[in-house]
């Protein structure tokens, strides 16, 4: 009789997790049909590369680039969506809710990074963002 009630939670137990998870993976689908894509494949590759090197530069230890990479990942992929298709921001808005964000990212980067670490990640940043901005204005005079 145990056994009979213990393979019956279970099943219960995996029937619950298969059905949430096919719930999750179909919420994920629609988020991703709602996101904008700013850049190829290969541009988001050449970014990153770019962006590994210049980390590189800044002579993190395995430990603090994991914590860089993680304050990083965080941050960022908020910011990429601010601009999709469900949020219906302004141009406006996107702006200051960005701002707020880079402001909270550089705030934790500068409570555990060097000075001239900081200043690095600033200037690297900073090229990232004028790379998006760029093509953000771009992809807009195309429409």
């Amino acid at each position: 009789m145990v056994l009979i009630k213990t393979i019956l939670t279970f099943s219960l137990i995996l029937l619950t997790t298969v059905g949430f998870s096919q719930q999750a993976s179909q919420n994920r689908k629609e988020k991703e049909q709602k996101k904008v894509k700013i850049f190829t494949s290969e541009e988001n590759d050449n970014l990153q590369r770019f962006y590994y090197e210049e980390v590189d530069k800044m002579k993190l230890s395995k430990a603090e680039r994991e914590k860089y990479y993680n304050i990083l990942l965080y941050h960022t992929y908020d910011m990429s969506r601010l601009d999709d298709k469900d949020k219906d921001y302004t141009e406006t808005e996107i702006t200051e809710k960005f701002n707020t964000i880079v402001d909270k990212m550089n705030a934790k980067m500068k409570a555990w990074l060097t000075a001239d670490q900081y200043v690095m990640h600033l200037e690297i940043f900073g090229k990232i963002v004028y790379s998006v901005n760029r093509k953000r204005d771009l992809n807009k005079n195309k429409e």
